[in-house]
């Protein structure tokens, strides 16, 4: 059993309303982000305070605020930065692999990352690390190298929900080496975590039985009940077979078959994504096509792995578009879960006719386990008057009441903010609509990011109140031009169902906006009936600008036109949401000069 090196990152309480964050010790022998050799400063925004569990931190040279609205529950929306978790030298540090890089907790604090950091040689850029954090990414431990320098390194990450007191995580990776500006043959490792967050990997580096002279990439890795599966393709680079290979262990990662063909050439050009059901279900989604044109393919398995059902594609005889000679998908543009025994997808659509990318969801309309019919849903993408002017990077992640989050990346044509942030809509249980939830990062002035992926797994916090979508992206680009890892998230109400739970609508709709159109200030006036309100104001982009704080009566809000700094905002028209419990009502209102 091997224990690898490990740093901590230091937790710097706040005091007052500032915090100094102090420069960075670094350890020796990690490759961690630069240090600034100035203090920053953070400042607590107007009517804001410092949420319970919610410490003042410096990490790295990201300094951040925890916070939330004076005398209000910790829920929506987030007002601090992203956690940077390591620097990492290329964007395909966690680009790249079909298989998840994040893995949360059930108890909504435990994290596990699998990514590359920086090696020092400039052919074979890359190794594998890992990197835990118990406090929901205020602070990070962090294991490595796995693997020795290598150009490539894709990885992928799984666990059971409960790994933050069962102590598994299960890890797996290939090493692609390169010499003289040619790639080596490529095989695959796999680790498990025994007791996390401790680092005590065994079996350790385990190379998966004939996968060297398989010369496989990109595998994926998923974890249910004593079984462990791992899928991992040859892409042709040394050993050209462009096969797809399966491997599956019975007894926690502990020993394992040799592997066999999954998906022979030409079924597959891009290898699977897959996510676990129950009993023993499977559900396997890749690209099949050449190298122009993708489509979308799935199977099914009700043992494990053992055995499969015969490839489909994934829209049947309803194409998305009339036209799909221009139509394509991505390596890095598709994701799926399986959320109450019921597959879901999204994936992005390319085509010279449409504006950069659109992402699409495919959700069962009817049929059953080996005989679905899928029916799309165009979510965002592909219309220059919209506020996304693109969409790409989907992934899914799902919680235990069967709640489906849908993000994305996009620019969201906001003034000051022309880079990328990321995007969410949400599908509740029990409804069949795709709720825009708009962006739920702010990050474009400061970080372009890049690959977005969420945890598959969205751990129900909050005494079952709130839903926890944990996601992680970079703003690398291409080799030597190295970026930071960011972790980050955003808490939702998890309601079980909007239908069932409006039974306050009908009172919600009876507030009292006075005046509107209004010029200095105006009021929220909500009904006696109504308690625990929280009311949020959005500009015409669908980007928060202000939360609002009940008076001491409770049930008058007041909202003077300035946003979350204080400062003026434009005249113009603007979004209010009343949130009570799993109610919800929306609304707009003018701001005149």
């Amino acid at each position: 059993m091997k224990h690898l090196l490990v740093i901590s990152i230091i937790i710097v309480l706040g005091f007052g309303g500032n915090v100094v964050c102090p420069p960075q010790n670094v350890g020796q022998g990690f490759s961690l982000a630069k240090r600034e050799a100035n203090l920053r400063i953070c400042r607590i925004p107007e009517g804001y305070e410092k949420s319970q569990n919610h410490e003042k931190e410096c990490q790295r040279n990201a300094c951040e605020i925890r916070c939330k609205p004076k005398g209000l529950p910790y829920i929506i929306p987030k007002c601090f930065d992203p956690h940077i978790i390591s620097e990492i030298p290329d964007l395909r540090s966690t680009a790249g692999t079909t298989g998840k890089n994040i893995v949360l907790a059930s108890d909504g604090q435990s994290v596990a990352v699998i990514y590359c950091q920086e090696s020092g040689n400039p052919d074979n850029i890359m190794v594998i690390y890992i990197s835990y954090s118990t406090d929901r990414g205020n602070s990070w431990v962090h294991y490595g190298p796995l693997s020795p320098p290598v150009r490539r390194a894709y990885s992928a990450v799984d666990a059971l929900d409960d790994f933050n007191t069962t102590g598994q995580v299960h890890f797996a990776w290939h090493e692609a080496p390169r010499t003289g500006g040619s790639y080596d043959t490529s095989q695959c490792f796999y680790t498990r975590e025994n007791t996390f967050p401790d680092g005590m990997f065994y079996p350790f580096q385990l190379s998966l039985p004939k996968s060297g002279r398989r010369d496989v990439w990109q595998p994926c890795i998923g974890v249910k009940d004593s079984f462990v599966i791992i899928t991992a393709m040859n892409n042709g680079t040394y050993v050209v077979t462009y096969d797809c290979y399966i491997w599956r262990s019975t007894d926690y990662g502990e020993s394992w078959d040799t592997g066999r063909v999954f998906l022979p050439h030409p079924l597959v050009a891009v290898p699977p994504h897959f996510r676990f059901g129950s009993d023993g279900y499977i559900f396997f989604l890749w690209l099949a096509g050449d190298s122009n044109r993708y489509g979308p393919y799935y199977c099914e398995s009700f043992d494990y792995g053992l055995t499969w059902t015969d490839p489909q594609l994934l829209w049947g005889n309803t194409p998305p578009y009339p036209d799909m000679s221009n139509v394509t998908c991505s390596w890095d543009g598709f994701d799926c879960e399986v959320v109450k025994d019921m597959p879901v997808v999204a994936i992005n659509f390319n085509s010279g006719m449409y504006d950069y990318g659109e992402t699409w969801a495919y959700y069962p309309d009817s049929g059953g386990p080996g005989h679905w019919h899928f029916k799309g849903v165009k979510l965002v993408g592909g219309d220059s008057t919209a506020p996304q002017t693109f969409s790409r990077y989907p992934t899914v992640a799902a919680d235990s009441y069967g709640n489906i989050f849908i993000g994305y990346q996009a620019i969201f044509e906001q003034p000051s903010d022309t880079g990328p942030d990321c995007g969410m809509f949400i599908r509740y249980a029990g409804d069949t609509t795709w709720y825009d939830y708009g962006p739920i990062t702010f990050n474009a002035m400061t970080i372009e990011e890049s690959f977005l992926e969420f945890a598959h797994n969205a751990p129900v916090i909050a005494g079952g109140d709130s839903t926890m979508v944990g996601m992680i992206y970079n703003d690398a680009g291409t080799y030597p031009t190295s970026g930071n890892l960011y972790f980050d998230y955003i808490i939702v109400p998890s309601s079980p169902g909007i239908q069932e739970a409006n039974h306050q609508q009908s009172t919600l709709e009876q507030i009292k906006v006075i005046p509107n159109p209004f010029h200095s200030s105006v009021r929220f006036i909500l009904p006696a009936s109504v308690h625990d309100a929280k009311i949020a104001i959005f500009d015409v982009t669908g980007k928060l600008v202000k939360y609002l704080v009940p008076t001491t009566s409770g049930n008058l809000f007041i909202w003077d036109g300035r946003n979350i700094d204080g400062r003026q905002l434009s005249p113009g028209v603007y979004f209010y949401t009343v949130l009570s419990g799993h109610s919800q009502y929306k609304g707009k209102m003018v701001l005149t000069k």
